[in-house]
């Protein structure tokens, strides 16, 4: 049983949709999801011919790769904890300190609705 209102929780779960959406749509243009491995892989990014990026070196270029391996790294890695904050919502254990078992504060899900800890522990 929670201890949050049902309209709580839809707020909740429509923030988790909303921002599931957005980094999905951010992943699509910047990498591509691989079905063997489950993950998304950073795509090299293209410039056009003649540009001035174009001309860059290598060093610059692994540089950029990077940054975008880093960032599609970071977004999985928030997709992965949304999905597990809208499956906890389901079954009906969101809001629940995974490290203590006490409930997370109502400001603290409306500021991270992915939480999975209390910040007062």
């Amino acid at each position: 049983m929670s201890r949050y209102s049902p309209e709580f929780i839809e707020a909740r779960k429509q923030d988790l949709k909303r921002r599931k959406a957005e980094i999905e749509k951010e992943l699509a243009t910047i990498s591509e999801f691989d079905e063997a491995s489950g993950k998304y892989i950073a795509l090299q990014p293209e410039y056009d011919e003649g540009s001035v990026e174009d001309s860059i070196d290598s060093g610059v270029e692994a540089e950029a790769l990077q940054e975008r391996v880093s960032r599609v790294d970071d977004l999985d890695k928030s997709l992965d904890e949304i999905k597990l904050a809208l499956s906890k919502i389901d079954k009906g254990t969101y809001g629940r300190c995974e490290d203590t078992g006490e409930w997370i504060s109502e400001e603290r899900l409306k500021t991270y609705p992915a939480a999975r800890t209390r910040m007062d522990k």
